[in-house]
């Protein structure tokens, strides 16, 4: 019994000692493991400390340039539009005096040939009334000659 006493106690202190370096080993490695969350915690927190206000003034800094570069190609939209109007008003205009002067050209034109026919009607008039008192003084010689 003694031995068996022995053994058990043998065997007691063995387990004994498996437990304490399976215990010490997995109380080592959660240390590791917690200290590697604790970095990686103190990473992320100078992350946020650091680089996140930075990336927080690089978004607000390319969304000023993008707001102006949106104003400065509005701006430039209605410049050109503005011009575009100029020159169809400036088109229309220019459309319109052509018009003008080309009525303006016909009325003259009109106004020259009523009076170049009005004026070939009297000069017609004036030769048929020419040749009508040629003709009567024709003939009123003719009569005259004829009785004597």
């Amino acid at each position: 019994m003694n031995q068996e006493s022995d053994l058990r106690k043998e065997i007691e202190r063995r387990f004994s000692i498996l437990i304490d370096d399976k215990f010490n080993a997995l109380k080592i490695e959660i240390s590791k493991e917690s200290k590697n969350r604790y970095e990686c915690i103190e990473n992320l927190k100078t992350y946020l400390e650091n680089d996140f206000p930075k990336l927080q003034g690089l978004v607000k800094f390319e969304q000023g340039e993008r707001e102006q570069n949106d104003d400065a190609i509005s701006k430039k939209i209605l410049e050109e539009i503005s011009k575009l109007q100029n020159i169809c008003n400036e088109d229309k205009k220019t459309r319109e005096e052509t018009e003008e002067a080309i009525l303006e050209m016909l009325r003259i034109m009109i106004t020259k040939m009523k009076s170049d026919v009005e004026g070939e009607r009297k000069d017609r008039e004036l030769t048929e009334d020419t040749l009508l008192t040629i003709l009567e003084d024709t003939c009123n010689k003719l009569n005259a000659a004829s009785q004597i």
